[in-house]
């Protein structure tokens, strides 16, 4: 494909987004949030990861990336000064309105890519609601693809089988914005995890001591890029998989 398959909103003028609508009706939407990434990552990590993915992916498949939402449902953080979080059903309002939004303009199809896994299941009840009469869009949304196979990749174990603050992460920011990363602050923490978490109030909050959860120390920009290449493939494949499903052709020629 030519550089005509994919195109950066939020660099574009109004005559370049509606020309590529035209022709390629499909979208990407990086979501993040803006949350406490312990002492060494800033609090967009998951932000900054979401979008630099979604632009990936958008090269090797095609659609216009929209600007990276910022802000996201993080409950668990609510009470640590470094965190923000929208409630669930704002949350919940924002990406009905934002893909209703788009639909109004041509887009026939949008992958919601989140780059904080609590997102996920927000956005999950929002399209359940569009499904029913509110837009005719065809929605594929869920975190970034290729985390299982860094998980299986990586040099440490993972907290309960989360992530955050700690290898992949680390590393990923390492590939992406490695001026932000503080490695000097970089620490392994793995909190306690009592039998009730999961089924009770208790959340990652509640237990967190430095904000890392998992093995930080081990990260390195080589796993990040190779992960960042593994996470747009991926991702690349199921975004065109989802829209060859539902019989969804741009213009573009290959």
């Amino acid at each position: 494909m030519t550089p005509s398959h994919y195109l950066e909103m939020g660099t574009a003028t109004m005559p370049d987004v509606r020309d590529f609508v035209a022709r390629v009706p499909f979208a990407i939407l990086p979501v993040g949030s803006t949350e406490q990434h312990g002492p060494h990552l800033p609090t967009n990590t998951d932000t900054l990861i979401a979008e630099a993915i979604a632009l990936e992916t958008a090269r090797r498949s095609c659609g216009i990336v929209l600007p990276a939402q910022p802000l996201g449902y993080a409950w668990v953080w609510r009470d640590n000064p470094a965190s923000l979080t929208l409630a669930f059903d704002t949350y919940m309002r924002l990406i009905r309105d934002t893909v209703e939004s788009l639909s109004r303009w041509g887009v026939k199809a949008v992958y919601i890519m989140s780059g904080h896994g609590a997102n996920s299941q927000v956005i999950k009840q929002a399209v359940r609601e569009m499904i029913h009469g509110v837009t005719d869009v065809k929605v594929l949304f869920g975190m970034y693809a290729g985390l299982n196979q860094m998980q299986a990749e990586a040099e440490s174990k993972s907290w309960h089988g989360d992530i955050h603050a700690e290898e992949i992460e680390t590393s990923l920011m390492l590939a992406i914005e490695p001026h932000l990363v503080h490695m000097d602050r970089a620490v392994a923490d793995y909190p306690p995890v009592p039998a009730d978490y999961g089924q009770s109030e208790l959340s990652m909050g509640h237990l967190m001591r430095t904000g890392v959860f998992g093995d930080a120390t081990k990260a390195t920009e080589e796993k990040g890029r190779r992960w960042l290449d593994l996470a747009a493939q991926q991702s690349a494949e199921l975004w065109s998989g989802f829209l060859a499903r539902h019989n969804l052709t741009t213009g573009v020629q290959s």
